[in-house]
């Protein structure tokens, strides 16, 4: 990550732009010698992809230079939808995908993710004093930031990681209803959210710990839980 490997967001603006100007060189057939590029405009040739999903995704890793804070659950929402959803709608768009019903759940689906995201990193991001809870949910359970980089857990950082785990969890259980009219063609996309759903069931069994260290041992059954629901055309 561009954000995590630069000391000065200067730098990773430089960086950020470099991959703008690709993008747009890339779509008008014009890549640069640069093996990603390549890459892209080789499936250019295979499948449709909008170039303002890449764009959307690089503007949004731009702003996290700066680490803007968070002021509600809306801004983490809008974090997972310029990214992970920006995502999942370029994988639709490279299956062959054009549905609404789809594209709704890949909506729900990616805010998900990117919620989840968030609190899966939060140790390591406290450990660099970098605070992504909204400042409404931080005010509401009366957690000081400076706290949680003293000492980790804190008062009221579970009952705080419990309501933003609900809110990942509700858009799940949002994507879902449009599983029924979702074509089957969609469905590696939508499995994106499998491993969402195993973190946030790991995370209530540990009352909503996000310091608990068996959180960060990688789940070797993902693969199974990926092979059955896709087998049952479930996410």
């Amino acid at each position: 990550m561009i954000r995590e490997s630069t000391t000065k967001p200067q730098l990773g603006n430089l960086r950020m732009q470099f991959w703008r100007e690709t993008i747009d060189k890339t779509f008008k057939g014009i890549p640069p010698q640069q093996p990603i590029a390549q890459v892209l405009y080789n499936s250019l040739e295979i499948c449709q992809l909008s170039p303002l999903f890449f764009k959307r995704i690089i503007d949004e890793r731009d702003a996290q230079l700066y680490d803007p804070p968070y002021i509600n659950n809306k801004d983490l929402e809008s974090y997972g939808e310029n990214t992970a959803s920006c995502l999942l709608y370029l994988h639709l768009q490279s299956l062959g995908v054009e549905d609404l019903q789809a594209d709704h759940a890949a909506s729900h689906i990616g805010k998900s993710i990117g919620i989840v995201t968030i609190l899966r990193g939060f140790p390591y991001l406290v450990s660099k004093r970098r605070m992504l809870l909204p400042s409404a949910i931080t005010s509401k359970y009366n957690i000081s930031q400076e706290e949680i980089f003293r000492q980790g857990p804190v008062k009221g950082l579970e009952d705080a990681i419990f309501e933003i785990a609900t809110l990942a969890h509700d858009h799940l259980l949002t994507a879902r209803t449009f599983l029924q009219s979702t074509p089957n063609q969609a469905l590696p996309a939508l499995l994106s959210a499998v491993p969402c759903d195993l973190y946030l069931k790991r995370l209530e069994k540990y009352n909503f710990n996000v310091f608990d260290p068996k959180l960060a041992i990688r789940n070797w059954k993902l693969p199974f839980y990926l092979w059955y629901n896709y087998n049952k055309g479930t996410f």
